[in-house]
């Protein structure tokens, strides 16, 4: 872990009751960098994310990004420090269509603009944002569908969009393949890819094709610790990692 590393856990603690949940953990992001994290059912990958992203609090440790300390603060306020998420579940305003909800999005972040008698629509830099993170994630043809009748694909994309509304710094995503085939995990692994140019990204995947496809960094969790961190080649190798994830098949 550098001083100097865009995102950085330092000795996260989560109890349970009686369960050490999340077991002292150390983790880093660069910036521009695509990181895994990785790990069997119940590792405890979705309880180390809800306490990064301030849906649980810490029993111990610190959480930085680009300098700004994140320990202690509620969810919102890490947004705006930099820190955006994407859940497991798509999260999107299904009976609107995919303008407004990008509107919406983008109206969120940028505060209101107090002009009570004019449409979103109307105020050109909203439209102008809106527009563009429809074009990012591959939907400027179907901005007048109405969000809810997407194909499940389509409105993961959507989902991303509104996470990239804030301008992120680091972006979480967890488990954006979950549900998908094969050619809809394939644009989202482009789209993925794309991404890096703008924010650095913390990815929480089962889709091990996705992970070694994508993942400058790979960290693979076990019973709430870390039990190894490194490139993809050497979380292929690793013995342990083989032992009680990967299994002794490690061809992509």
């Amino acid at each position: 872990m550098s001083a100097a590393s865009l995102f950085q856990a330092r000795g996260l603690v989560k109890r349970f009751g009686g369960l050490l949940a999340t077991d002292h953990v150390d983790l880093a992001v660069e910036k521009g960098e695509i990181h895994a994290l990785i790990g069997p059912n119940g590792a405890g990958k979705s309880t180390l994310v809800n306490l990064i992203s301030g849906l649980l609090p810490l029993d111990g440790g610190s959480l930085s990004l680009d300098g700004v300390e994140l320990t202690g603060l509620a969810p919102h306020q890490r947004v705006r420090a930099g820190l955006s998420r994407c859940f497991q579940v798509t999260s999107v305003f299904g009976h609107d269509t995919v303008l407004d909800n990008l509107l919406l999005a983008a109206q969120a972040h940028a505060g209101s603009s107090f002009r009570f008698l004019s449409r979103r629509s109307a105020e050109k830099e909203l439209m102008d944002t809106a527009l563009a993170l429809a074009e990012t994630v591959d939907l400027a043809g179907a901005l007048h569908r109405i969000a809810g009748t997407l194909p499940h694909g389509a409105q993961r994309k959507l989902d991303v969009a509104l996470a990239l509304a804030a301008r992120p710094r680091l972006l979480l995503l967890d488990e954006p393949m979950a549900g998908m085939g094969p050619e809809d995990s394939l644009q989202m692994v482009a789209l993925i890819e794309k991404l890096r140019a703008q924010t650095a990204i913390l990815l929480i995947e089962h889709d091990m094709d996705a992970v070694f496809q994508l993942a400058d960094r790979v960290s693979v969790l076990d019973y709430g610790r870390v039990l190894a961190s490194g490139d993809v080649d050497y979380i292929k190798g690793h013995p342990e990692v083989q032992a009680v994830y990967l299994g002794t098949d490690t061809e992509t």
